[in-house]
C-alpha cells in the first residue's frame, strides 16, 4: 500500500532496539536479500540499526534528516528503499502523531532462514527472476546443509538434570519472578506474520490428487505445497493436468516426492516463452457474458465486450506479453516480479488483474508496469469491490475518463481517445460500418434549445463538484 502519511526532513523517528543477527542471519541478508533490494534499501537497514534506542521512549526520537545524512541522499530515494525493506518483510513501519509532532516507529525484522526462504513461494520466484536459474541454484547450493551420517553413532549427550541440581517444586510451580519475566517477553512478541492466502475456488484439487495419485506422487508434500502450486496456476494459467504432469516430472520415482525449487525452474522454463498474438488469441474467443455482469456489458462496445472475454480468458503473464508485443516491446523481468507479486497477493482475480495492467500500459500508455502505480490502481479498485474486468471498465468510464459536452471542451483540454488494442479496433471498425437505425422522430427547435440548456446546466454543477 503506497504510503499516505506525510514525511519531511524534520519528521522524527524512532528505532526500537532489535535482536542482533546472528552470522547465519547475516549471511542470508546479504546474499538472498540484497538481489532483491538493492544496495541502497540493504544500507538503509544497517543504518536503522545504528539508530536504534535502547530505551524503547518514543520521546527520545531522531529526525529524518539525521538518516539522510548517514546515506547522503534525498527524502524520495530513502522513502523507495523503505518500501523494500517493508516489502521483503524486513521492516514494519507506524506512524504516529503526539504533542512533539508527526514521527514514524521503524521495527526492525530480522531475515527469514535460509531453508525458511526458500520455502517462501514469493520471495524464492522473486530471487529467480532477478539472479537467473544458474545463480539460483548456486546459492540454493550454499545454503544447503550437508548432513552428517549419524547412524553408525551413539547419542551420549548429558541430560541437563544430569548436571545440574534443579529443585522439582520450582520446575512444577514456577517462581513468580520467572513468571513475570515469562508474561513480560510474552506480551512483547510481535504477532505472527502469515503469508497471503490465495483463494483456489476455481482449482480442483480432487482432479489434481488423482492424477497425482496414479503416478505415485506423495499428497501429503502436495498438500504442504498449496500455496506454491495455486500462486504458479493463477500466474501462468496452468490447469490441472498441466500442473499434474509438472509435478510428476519433477517427482522421485522411488519416494513419490518432489523438489519445490526444481517445479518453480520447471514452470519458469516452459512458460516464460514469447507470448501468443494477443489478435490471434481474440479470433477464436467468443463474447460470453454471465448473468451477474449483462447489466455492464450492456453498456460496454462490441470492442470492449472482445477486451473482456480476452482478459477473462487469459492469463496474465500471457496477457501482459501480447500487450508489450503489440507495443513492440518485452516483458521484463521487473514486470513479471510485479504480477507475481500482486498475484501472490490475492486480493484481485486474474481477470481484473490483466484490466490493472491493461489500464496501464494500454489508457495511461506507460512502456512499461510501474510499483507505485501498480499498487494504487490495484489498492483503489479492491476497496471498491471490483472483482470483474466489466465492473473495472465501468470503474474507468465513471472516473478515469475526461467529461465532455456537445458544445465546448471543459478548461480547453482536448478530450482523451480511449486506446484499445488492435483487435479491439478491427472489431469496432467493422461495427462502425454499420447504419444505425432510424427512429422517424424530428427533434423541434424548442426541444433543442431546452435540451442545450439542460446539459449546460450540468456542465456547471459538475466543475463546482470539481
Amino acid at each position: 500500500m503506497p504510503n499516505d502519511e506525510p514525511l519531511t526532513p524534520k519528521t522524527g523517528l524512532v528505532v526500537p532496539q532489535a535482536p542482533a543477527l546472528s552470522a547465519a542471519q547475516q549471511a542470508v541478508l546479504a546474499e538472498l536479500y540484497l538481489p532483491l533490494m538493492g544496495p541502497l534499501a540493504y544500507s538503509l537497514y544497517a543504518a536503522l540499526r545504528s539508530l536504534q534506542s535502547s530505551e524503547n521512549e518514543l520521546s527520545n526520537r531522531r529526525s529524518h534528516a539525521e538518516l539522510l545524512g548517514i546515506l547522503n541522499v534525498d527524502l524520495p530515494t530513502v522513502l523507495a528503499a523503505r518500501r523494500k525493506l517493508e516489502a521483503t518483510g524486513l521492516l514494519r513501519s507506524y506512524y504516529q502523531q503526539d504533542e512533539l509532532g508527526a514521527m514514524y516507529i521503524y521495527q526492525l525484522q530480522a531475515p527469514l532462514l535460509a531453508l525458511q526462504f526458500f520455502a517462501d513461494d514469493l520471495l524464492s520466484v522473486l530471487l529467480l527472476d532477478t539472479v537467473g536459474e544458474l545463480r539460483y541454484q548456486q546459492l540454493a547450493g550454499d545454503f544447503a546443509a550437508q548432513p552428517i551420517d549419524l547412524t553408525a553413532a551413539k547419542d551420549v549427550t548429558a541430560n541437563i538434570l544430569d548436571v545440574f541440581h534443579v529443585d522439582s517444586q520450582k520446575v512444577t510451580t514456577p517462581p513468580l519472578s520467572v513468571q513475570k519475566v515469562r508474561a513480560q517477553l510474552a506480551a512483547n512478541e510481535p504477532a505472527e506474520d502469515h503469508s497471503p492466502v490465495l483463494s483456489d475456488d476455481d482449482f480442483d484439487w480432487q482432479l489434481l490428487g488423482q492424477i497425482l495419485k496414479q503416478n505415485y506422487v506423495d499428497l501429503k508434500q502436495v498438500a504442504s505445497s498449496r500455496q506454491l502450486i495455486i500462486t504458479e496456476s493463477r500466474v501462468y494459467g496452468i490447469s490441472e493436468i498441466e500442473m499434474a504432469k509438472l509435478i510428476s516430472e519433477v517427482a522421485s520415482l522411488t519416494t513419490g516426492q518432489f523438489d519445490e525449487n526444481q517445479l518453480k525452474l520447471l514452470i519458469a522454463r516452459r512458460y516464460e516463452r514469447p507470448a501468443v498474438s494477443s489478435q490471434q488469441v481474440a479470433t477464436e474467443a467468443t463474447v460470453v457474458t454471465t448473468t451477474k455482469d449483462n447489466k455492464a456489458s450492456a453498456q460496454l462496445s462490441t470492442a470492449e465486450q472482445q477486451l473482456v472475454t480476452y482478459a477473462k480468458q487469459t492469463a496474465p503473464y500471457d496477457f501482459l506479453s501480447a500487450l508489450k508485443q503489440e507495443k513492440h516491446g518485452f516483458v521484463t523481468s521487473g514486470e513479471n516480479r510485479l504480477v507475481h507479486d500482486l498475484i501472490g497477493r490475492g486480493v484481485l482475480p486474474n481477470a481484473v488483474i490483466n484490466m490493472v495492467i491493461y489500464y496501464l500500459l494500454q489508457n495511461r500508455e506507460l512502456a512499461a508496469l510501474n510499483r507505485n502505480l501498480l499498487e494504487t490502481v490495484a489498492n483503489d479498485w479492491q476497496q471498491h469491490g471490483i472483482t470483474t474486468p466489466e465492473a473495472a471498465l465501468m470503474h474507468l468510464k465513471q472516473r478515469k475518463q475526461p467529461k465532455s459536452t456537445p458544445t465546448r471542451r471543459k478548461n480547453n483540454r482536448p478530450t482523451r481517445k480511449e486506446i484499445m488494442p488492435k483487435w479491439a479496433q478491427q472489431q469496432q471498425q467493422t461495427e462502425s460500418g454499420k447504419q444505425p437505425a432510424q427512429t422517424g422522430k424530428q427533434i423541434t427547435a424548442a426541444q433543442r434549445k431546452q435540451l442545450a440548456d439542460r446539459l449546460a446546466k450540468l456542465e456547471t454543477n459538475s466543475e463546482k463538484e470539481d
